[in-house]
C-alpha cells in the first residue's frame, strides 16, 4: 500500500457542520456497522462510545468502578511522549472528506490534540485476525493532521479534497490522553454492485451507493436509515416523522439509487414501529433529467412490525428508474425500503437473494399478545 500525503485542512464552524457535510455519510457510526476493533487504553470510558449515533449526554454525580462516568472514549493520564490510539473499522469502505469531533461535557480531561490515520484493507479475514501490535505496525496514511481541541465542545474538519484512496480502517490518535466524546467520519461509500448488469440487487442500498437527497421531516429518526442493512434493533435506527394533525398531509423522502435500474420488487419493513407505522405507503420512481412520475406503489395499506413485499407493474419495470419518492401517508415510521432491480432487462435473481425472502425477529407473532 502506498501511503498518500497528508491533506491540507480547514476548520468548519458548528453551525456550518450539517450544512458541510449534508451530501456524506459518517462511515463510522456504530448503526452502520462501524466497531472499535482495538485501543491502546480505555481505563475510565470505552472508545465505542465515539461511534455512538446519538449525542453525547452528561450524567453529573455518577460514578462507576474506574470514576466519574463519562459518555466517550477516555484513558488513563501518562502525559507521555506517546499517544493513546484506537483503530475503527469502518461500516462501510469510502473516501474520506471530513471528521466532527466531539469533547462534550470532557472540561478537564479531554484530550488536547488529535489526528487521524487510514488503511485499505482487501482481505477481511486478515483484518479480523490482527493483534494489537499488528495494527500498530500497520503502514497507516495520514488523512487528518494533527489538530488541537477545546474542551467541551464541537469542532468540524474539512479536507481539502476527499481522499484519492477508499479506507476500510482508520486509527484515532489522541495525544497525550485524555476523552473524547464523539467521532464522525464523513465520506462517501465506495460502490459495490454486481458484475453482471442482470443481476437484481438492491438499488437503494447504502452499500451500492444510494443516498437521500430530500425529506419532509426527521424529528425521531432519519430516512437514510431505511436504506441500512438488515432489520434493525429498534425505533432509533428507521426513519420516523412527527405526528400530524393537518388534513391531507403526508412525509416523504427522495432517494437517489445507487444505480440507474429496472424496478421489479419493493419492500418495505415496519420492524420495530408496532403503535407508530404509517396508515399506507405510496413509491413514486423518476427517470433520470425527469419530474414526471412514475406509480411504483400505490397507498398499500402498511401493518406494523412486518415487512410487506409488492411486485412493480411490469410497465414499470420497463422504465429505467434513477431516483424514487417514498411517501407515507399520513406520517410514522419505516426500518427499510429495498428497491430490488437490475441496470439491464432482463433482470435475474441470484442465488440466494433475498428478494421477497421474509426474515423473521423473534417477537413477529407475539409482540402484540398480552401477557
Amino acid at each position: 500500500m502506498t501511503v498518500a500525503a497528508p491533506i491540507a485542512n480547514s476548520p468548519v464552524p458548528i453551525e456550518k457542520i450539517p450544512e458541510t457535510f449534508k451530501n456524506y455519510l459518517d462511515l463510522a457510526v456504530a448503526t452502520r456497522g462501524g466497531k472499535i476493533l482495538t485501543v491502546s487504553d480505555e481505563w475510565f470510558a470505552d472508545a465505542k462510545n465515539l461511534l455512538t449515533a446519538a449525542a453525547p449526554i452528561h450524567a453529573p454525580g455518577k460514578f462507576v468502578a474506574s470514576g466519574a462516568w463519562y459518555d466517550g472514549w477516555e484513558t488513563r493520564r501518562h502525559n507521555a511522549p506517546n499517544f493513546d490510539w484506537c483503530v475503527i473499522q469502518l461500516g462501510y469502505a469510502g473516501t474520506v472528506a471530513g471528521f466532527e469531533i466531539d469533547t462534550s461535557y470532557f472540561t478537564g480531561n479531554h484530550g488536547p490534540f488529535v489526528s487521524v490515520e487510514g488503511f485499505n484493507e482487501t482481505d477481511a479475514a486478515a483484518a479480523a485476525a490482527r493483534t494489537h501490535e499488528e495494527w500498530a505496525k500497520v503502514e497507516w496514511s495520514p488523512v487528518l493532521t494533527k489538530v488541537p481541541l477545546n474542551p467541551n465542545s464541537r469542532h468540524g474538519f474539512k479536507l481539502e479534497h476527499s481522499t484519492a484512496e477508499s479506507y476500510t480502517h482508520v486509527r484515532f490518535c489522541m495525544y497525550p490522553d485524555g476523552g473524547v466524546a464523539r467521532l464522525r467520519v464523513f465520506g462517501t461509500v465506495r460502490k459495490s454492485v454486481p458484475e453482471s448488469k442482470s443481476e437484481i440487487f438492491d438499488l437503494a442500498a447504502i452499500g451500492a451507493g444510494a443516498s437521500v437527497v430530500d425529506f419532509s421531516d426527521a424529528h425521531f429518526g432519519h430516512p437514510s436509515n431505511m436504506l441500512l442493512p438488515g432489520r434493525g434493533h429498534d425505533m432509533s435506527d428507521g426513519w420516523e416523522t412527527k405526528r400530524s394533525r393537518n388534513p391531507g398531509h403526508v412525509d416523504h423522502t427522495t432517494i437517489k439509487l445507487g444505480e440507474v435500474g429496472h424496478i421489479t420488487d419493493i419492500e418495505i419493513d415496519t420492524a420495530h414501529y408496532m403503535g407508530n407505522p404509517p396508515k399506507s405507503v405510496s413509491i413514486l420512481g423518476y427517470e433520470e433529467g425527469s419530474d414526471e412520475a412514475i406509480v411504483l406503489l400505490n397507498e398499500e395499506p402498511s401493518v406494523p412490525h412486518r415487512q410487506h413485499f409488492y411486485k412493480v407493474p411490469e410497465s414499470a419495470t420497463q422504465k429505467r428508474i434513477a431516483s424514487v419518492k417514498v411517501v407515507m401517508i399520513p406520517d410514522g415510521g419505516i426500518k427499510r425500503v429495498r428497491v430490488w432491480g437490475a441496470q439491464q432487462l432482463p433482470a435475474v435473481k441470484p442465488e440466494g437473494s433475498l428478494v421477497g425472502v421474509r426474515q423473521e425477529l423473534p417477537d413477529e407473532h407475539t409482540w402484540n399478545v398480552k401477557n
